[in-house]
């Protein structure tokens, strides 16, 4: 947990609002305002923990990574496991977070640029205006991390895909639940 602490508050800058002390000696539950006085981040540290497993909780590879060649596989989880956790900065921000983050030795990706009508065109550099644009890094626990600058207000004409349901994915992916 300590080194939870250290990023969220000291990296990121994320105040420490709430500690507890799970029963038995099972752990701890700490608790970081988001900035707005209203949310909270929440992480728990299990005294008997599992580790994470890439490509099921966590990425394979790091969102943005060139090396990876923009291969789909690199960047899913299972689900029910949390692929990443996004948090928004204004666009003029961006490379400062970037840099600061590179500076404390923190790998990070390249400025993607989210652009297209479908909202899947994603690339270092766009073919038109993007409608986002993110750098990716991770937290010193592997949970995936993005800070997303949005350029322009979101309508309801953004929201152009029916959410998919169980029966939408291949049989093969569907056991054990």
């Amino acid at each position: 947990m300590q080194r939870t602490v250290e990023f969220y508050q000291g990296v990121l800058g994320f105040p420490l609002i709430k500690t507890t002390e799970l029963p038995g000696g099972g752990g701890q539950h700490f608790f970081f305002d988001m900035g707005d006085g209203k949310s909270s981040l929440a992480f728990f540290y299990f005294a008997k923990k599992h580790v994470a497993e890439p490509g099921v909780t966590v990425p394979k590879q790091n969102v943005g990574d060139p090396s990876s060649g923009f291969d789909p596989d690199n960047y899913t989880t299972a689900i029910g496991s949390m692929n990443h956790l996004s948090f928004r900065v204004a666009p003029e921000k961006l490379p400062e977070y970037k840099e600061k983050l590179e500076s404390l030795g923190i790998w990070v990706s390249p400025i993607m640029y989210h652009f297209g009508k479908d909202g899947a065109s994603i690339g270092v550099a766009p073919d038109e205006q993007p409608w986002l644009t993110s750098i990716y890094f991770r937290d010193p626990d592997g949970i995936q991390l993005e800070f997303g600058a949005w350029w322009r207000p979101l309508t309801d004409n953004d929201i152009n895909h029916k959410p998919a349901t169980r029966a939408d994915a291949p049989a093969a992916f569907c056991q054990g639940g």
